[in-house]
């Protein structure tokens, strides 16, 4: 099983990391290739610029880094979302990833006037991190569940998808708890 993971935090030090790496060793004793895009070590610019709308239109990108992130996406078998939550959703390098690397004719394709997900990828697993539990997500439209699991993996045809989140990132019984939930989950 080959698992893409698309992590999106700049500090190494940082509670995210730990959880990048605690991921990643456990997938990887499942015998899991596991395959890193690290958007801020990369230098990704997540700015949709001229260029890169002009080369979206035909379902081209401009953009070299984000056309090889979407050849890692078409060969992975499952996709792993690292990232924390600011201010109610993730970080912007995050969206610009969807933005440009999600691209018609790549993840997805128009039939019927619907959008249709080609990603050969059926499940995905988002782990998040913050200060403020699932219930806050909820009386704002719950936008990680409806619009990143229910809307934009969907979109690209990740229809199995699993969110994990730490709700008081800054208490240690809350971190022990969330890596608890995460060595389960992957340990299925």
């Amino acid at each position: 099983m080959r698992t893409l993971i698309i992590y999106a935090h700049p500090w190494e030090k940082s509670f995210n990391h730990h959880v990048l790496e605690t991921t990643t060793k456990l997938l990887e004793e499942k015998g899991h290739e596991v395959d890193i895009i690290d958007l801020n070590k990369d230098g990704f610019n997540p700015v949709m610029r001229q260029e890169d709308l002009k080369e979206f239109a035909k379902g081209e990108y401009a953009d070299k880094l984000a056309g090889h992130y979407a050849a890692r996406l078409k060969g992975a078998d499952e996709l792993v979302f690292i990232f924390p939550i600011w201010w109610y959703g993730e970080p912007a390098i995050l969206k610009g990833f969807y933005e440009k690397v999600f691209l018609k004719g790549h993840t997805y394709k128009e039939k019927d006037r619907k959008l249709v997900g080609v990603l050969g990828v059926n499940k995905a697993t988002i782990l998040t991190t913050a200060n403020i539990d699932k219930t806050i997500f909820s009386y704002l439209g719950d936008p990680i569940q409806n619009v990143l699991a229910n809307g934009i993996l969907k979109t690209i045809g990740v229809t199995n998808v699993t969110w994990l989140h730490c709700p008081t990132v800054h208490i240690e019984e809350s971190r022990i708890n969330y890596l608890a939930e995460i060595n389960a989950h992957f340990s299925k």
